[in-house]
């Protein structure tokens, strides 16, 4: 089949799948548009793919290691890599169907288990996202039809995932049917099929920009057109100068702002800590520009809007920000570039200005030194301080 008949069907088949406009055109049409255009009547196989993407992008991104690949390589890839399994089956993966709704009785026995692990002890913020994980495993499995066959499908549908979620995700899920062998709602045992997996969430050097690119980034948002402009500059300035999380972000309030003290002051919904910044004068001004004239007219008493007035996620200022970083023109390579850089940014600018490890993590509103500890990683300069020499033998 010719790239272009291909390439229509698996457009039109995530729309009808539910797949949201935005994620479809960030993640699979700017790709496909490209082939559509240039190789259009060609014969789509792994070859006339693999061509393309070296001719495109000055490498065979297809046959290249993950672990070798920037985020948006590797995004690039699994588009590609979807778009031949599709050209194969003539139907996308069981990850990409409509899930079907909850029964009363399944959330009757999830509503059960929560129960439990809350007298378990366990924090909201926990309980929410084993929820989560268990109705995304409900949604595309049934309860009482599970078999080995169905257990290693969902294993599979997490390739290319990264250790940490892969870790969390399974270990929801086996924890939950643990929990239901030993109240008798399932018969046989499945947990023993989950393999063991070492991931630690901050095992890794966290990803930094630079103030140029952090400069080129907030010229991206100032410049381009767009009917929240204001709104989405604003928002990453505050991450960018603050070191705020994007559920903060989204939490803000406009009584959160008091410009006659010149202080923004906020409880941070992760820990609870009440953090208080210095209102500096360039935030001020576009804060009051946007407040003024692109702020939707609402009863509302968030600080961010969408367009029709209600409020946004943590996940949409994310997605603003990432969207940001990719269309910015910044070199990412293999660095993270969602919301979450942007604050570990502010503390390797800290750290790089003398600031004490335990100064920044008070700024941020930590309230562990073991977080505290991660921005040690950061410094690699002092830490290169304390190199030992490697002995010589003759």
């Amino acid at each position: 089949m010719p790239a272009r008949e291909t390439v229509d069907a698996i457009l039109r088949d995530l729309k009808e799948a539910g797949i949201k406009k935005r994620t479809i055109a960030n993640n699979y049409g700017c790709f496909y548009r490209s082939l559509r255009e240039q190789d259009g009547e060609q014969e789509l196989d792994a070859d006339s793919v693999s061509s393309f993407l070296i001719r495109i992008y000055g490498g065979d991104i297809l046959h290249t290691p993950n672990s070798q690949l920037s985020r948006r390589e590797q995004t690039i890839k699994h588009a590609f890599s979807l778009l031949l399994d599709y050209q194969e089956s003539n139907v996308l993966p069981e990850l990409f169907r409509p899930n079907k709704p909850l029964t009363e009785y399944e959330l009757g026995i999830l509503d059960k288990y929560i129960r439990y692990c809350s007298e378990e002890g366990n924090t909201q913020r926990t309980l929410q996202r084993k929820s989560g994980s268990i109705k995304r495993f409900l949604s595309a499995n049934d309860l009482h039809a599970l078999a080995p066959s169905v257990i290693q499908a969902f294993l599979h549908s997490f390739r290319g995932k990264n250790a940490y979620y892969l870790k969390r995700e399974m270990d929801e899920v086996k924890k939950f049917l643990a929990f239901c062998t030993c109240q008798g709602i399932i018969e046989s045992d499945l947990t023993f099929m989950f393999p063991s997996i070492k991931a630690t969430k901050d095992s890794t050097v966290p990803s930094v920009f630079t103030k140029d690119e952090i400069r080129a980034l907030l010229l991206h948002f100032l410049e381009r057109d767009s009917v929240n402009r204001l709104r989405d500059y604003v928002m990453v300035l505050l991450m960018a100068v603050y070191g705020l999380r994007s559920i903060d972000i989204s939490h803000l309030h406009l009584s959160c702002i008091n410009f006659e003290n010149e202080t923004i002051t906020l409880t941070q919904s992760k820990t609870g800590t009440e953090v208080c910044h210095k209102i500096l004068p360039h935030v001020g001004n576009v804060l009051v520009e946007y407040i003024l004239n692109e702020r939707a007219d609402s009863t509302s008493t968030l600080l961010f809007l969408k367009s029709n007035g209600d409020g946004i996620s943590s996940k949409t200022v994310s997605g603003v920000v990432r969207n940001g970083f990719l269309a910015s023109g910044i070199s990412i390579g293999a660095r993270k570039y969602g919301s979450h850089s942007l604050r570990h940014s502010v503390a390797s600018g800290m750290i790089n200005e003398g600031y004490s490890i335990f100064t920044v993590a008070n700024v941020l509103g930590q309230t562990s030194a073991a977080t505290a500890r991660l921005y040690a990683r950061i410094d690699l300069s002092r830490l290169s301080e304390c190199a030992l020499e490697v002995p010589v033998h003759e």
